[in-house]
Formats: structure tokens, sequence, C-alpha cells
């Protein structure tokens, strides 16, 4: 656990700069605050293809931007010990991506397995 805090704090920092938030309660309260979308990176321990989609996201410009302006970013690790929507629960793909209104209703369908950037992007624009 402390182990991909820590890349991913490092990974943040190294990349184009969007905060990146571990608990699901905070993220969703800082959501509410901002007025922004939340979205949820769900993933499990020892998935590499997690760890390539998540540094996917994190060093493409357009997503980091997209997400800094428009979103709240959580992670949320399988089996993590905290309460979070529903559909989220019966996850069984990952990684899964999931972008939340704030009354944490689906913006656009879930993102899993293999994320497609533009989709991303394209469901958190709204200008």
């Amino acid at each position: 656990m402390i182990k991909s805090i820590v890349i991913v704090t490092l990974l943040t920092f190294y990349a184009n700069a969007f905060m990146v938030e571990s608990s699901y309660e905070k993220a969703h309260a800082k959501a509410l605050k901002t007025g922004k979308f939340l979205v949820v990176f769900l993933t499990k321990k020892n998935c590499s293809q997690c760890d390539a989609e998540l540094a996917k996201i994190i060093h493409n410009k357009a997503i980091s931007l997209a997400i800094d302006r428009y979103a709240v970013f959580v992670i949320i690790k399988d089996g993590q010990k905290e309460s979070y929507p529903v559909e989220m629960l019966y996850t069984i793909q990952y990684p899964a991506l999931f972008i939340l209104d704030t009354n944490e209703l689906p913006q656009c369908s879930a993102l899993t397995v293999k994320l497609d950037i533009q989709d991303i992007v394209q469901c958190l624009h709204f200008d």
C-alpha cells in the first residue's frame, strides 16, 4: 500500500501535475466543494495493466489538463475498506474508470481495461 502511494505521488509530481486523492470520501467532499466531477480509478493488487493505464493517464497532457480543470481524481484499490457507489463494488474488470457528477451519478459509461484517452477527455469537457 505504501509503495503504491509513493509511486503515485512521484508520478504526480513528475507528470503534468494534477492532484491524486487516495480516499473516496475526501475526494467526493472536494468534488462537491469545487463543483467538479469525480474521476475514480479502480485498481487491484499486482495488476500490471492497471499500472500501465494509470501511467498513461498521468503522463498524457490532454487528460491531465482536463482532470485538473474539471475533476478530482481518486485511486481506489480493490478491497479498500471504504464506502463508494454500489456500481463500483461489482467491478470485475480492472482497471476501471468512472466519471461521476456531484450526485455520484456516472457522467459517461465506465471505461475498463484499455482506457481510451479521447473518451476520458470528451467525457470531462462541457464547454
